[in-house]
């Protein structure tokens, strides 16, 4: 009889557990529909809703990756996509516009692709960890957005991601929302670090420092080497990231 009851017992065991996966795995595949919020003010016109907008959006994360932030001009996008310049003001005022334009959608986009880790995971740790490997290792292409090449846009955002805050406008944009994407990733880890020690007082600091360490010491190893103890690898970065984060959580 005992045998008999056992044996259901597993067998309801297993059925839940394989309930459980299904469901994760229909949540997942269900995610499709890309929820980015990026703030108004930073276009004039939103690129996003038209073929053109799009087409500068594609063109400009090339063109940074190649040339660099500073190289980047209005009127070589134009050229390139076979437009105007002032087809491209009508969507973004100026460069800076553009580039924390772009850097904002990777960090939304960032926190999709972590929602949709997560829904395979269990543990805080495990995702904590998981997240750390997205922050660093090289993406793969999203199918759902074909104009957007991600592993150009998180080199771009590796060599010019400080370049979006460190200006003397920085307080009026705080307040205009130049920063949600990135403050939203700090809060999502800063929860994650919470639900692994409660207790712990620095979780923003801390996610703060992850995240703009994830970008530095991937710039350091290749064009800094000195101030990396990385020899090129970013498995070594995510190591280095993951065993600071769980000692300052569990220490």
């Amino acid at each position: 009889m005992s045998e008999i009851l056992f044996c259901k017992i597993d067998s309801i065991t297993i059925i839940f557990a394989v309930l459980n996966n299904y469901l994760k795995l229909a949540l997942y595949s269900n995610m499709n529909a890309l929820n980015i919020t990026i703030s108004a003010k930073l276009y004039s016109k939103n690129p996003d809703e038209t073929e053109l907008g799009r087409r500068i959006l594609s063109k400009s994360i090339e063109l940074m990756d190649e040339l660099g932030y500073e190289q980047l001009t209005f009127k070589k996008v134009a050229r390139e996509i076979i437009s105007t310049e002032s087809g491209v003001y009508r969507y973004f005022q100026n460069k800076h516009q553009l580039l924390t334009y772009l850097i904002n959608w990777y960090w939304g986009w960032l926190e999709v692709k972590m929602a949709q880790e997560f829904m395979l995971l269990n543990s805080p740790e495990e995702k904590l960890k998981r997240a750390i490997q997205l922050l660093v290792l090289p993406m793969d292409q999203d199918e759902r957005i074909p104009h957007i090449d991600e592993r150009a846009l998180q080199r771009m955002v590796v060599a010019e991601y400080p370049k979006i805050y460190l200006t003397k406008d920085v307080d009026q944009e705080n307040k205009e929302g130049y920063f949600l994407g990135y403050k939203q990733i700090c809060e999502t880890l800063s929860q994650l670090a919470l639900q692994i020690n409660p207790g712990y007082p620095y979780p923003h600091s801390l996610f703060a420092t992850i995240i703009e360490a994830a970008q530095s010491q991937q710039f350091f190893a290749e064009h800094l080497p000195r101030l990396s103890d990385s020899s090129g690898s970013k498995e070594e970065i995510v190591h280095f990231l993951t065993d600071m984060t769980l000692k300052s959580l569990y220490d």
